[in-house]
């Protein structure tokens, strides 16, 4: 039986290997840059070098895709968290926390002020699409079980007032956050959103 050429390619090209991590790396830089809704899993195959049927037996839907890069990418962020505010421990929780976000804010121009995936999912479909909304709400939390203990260092050693709970703490700081980042990549510029974070932390010092 005569097998045309080109169904060799075909059949070589859905049973390559690919990189799950990679794979859902070049992803989350999709969403973040382009959004969910105007990205579609042509352009998604074409940047990650996998057939379409390579593509949905892996992940089976764009919308599993999303999740499932979300996830990643909430990992590589928890990891990343706990490094940073576990670095400069000759400084004061409260400046280690300051540093912390000012530092990410500032990040922002070398990436082209994608901003943070689980924001940038989390303000274009948390409300409209239930599974995204609660993986959003997941990935927010486990920022926030990094943060708050750092806060409660900050309160132990008077920097942070305490007629405020630690994880309503930990919240406003993350959620200024997100929105900092939001006013960084309408304007192109740090300058705002770096006074906003320094400023909500001077607000919270112990009077």
């Amino acid at each position: 039986m005569n097998v045309p050429i080109g169904l060799f390619a075909y059949i070589a090209a859905m049973n390559q290997k690919h990189d799950r991590q990679e794979v859902l790396s070049k992803g989350l830089k999709l969403f973040c840059t382009k959004g969910y809704s105007n990205l579609g899993v042509d352009e998604i195959c074409k940047s990650t070098g996998m057939t379409k049927g390579a593509f949905y037996n892996a992940f089976k839907s764009k919308e599993n895709f999303l999740l499932d890069s979300m996830v990643s990418y909430g990992s590589n962020q928890v990891e990343y968290l706990i490094r940073e505010v576990g670095k400069n421990r000759n400084l004061k929780a409260a400046d280690r926390l300051q540093k912390l976000y000012v530092d990410m804010i500032n990040k922002q121009p070398e990436i082209n002020f994608m901003g943070c995936m689980i924001n940038n999912m989390m303000s274009e479909l948390g409300a409209v699409n239930e599974l995204v909304g609660k993986c959003t709400n997941t990935e927010f939390n486990k920022f926030l079980n990094v943060i708050e203990p750092i806060v409660k260092e900050a309160q132990n050693e008077g920097d942070f007032r305490k007629d405020i709970k630690s994880r309503a703490i930990a919240e406003l700081l993350h959620s200024t956050f997100y929105g900092s980042l939001t006013i960084a990549k309408s304007q192109n510029s740090v300058r705002m959103a770096e006074a906003t974070i320094k400023l909500l932390f001077e607000s919270l010092k112990r009077d």
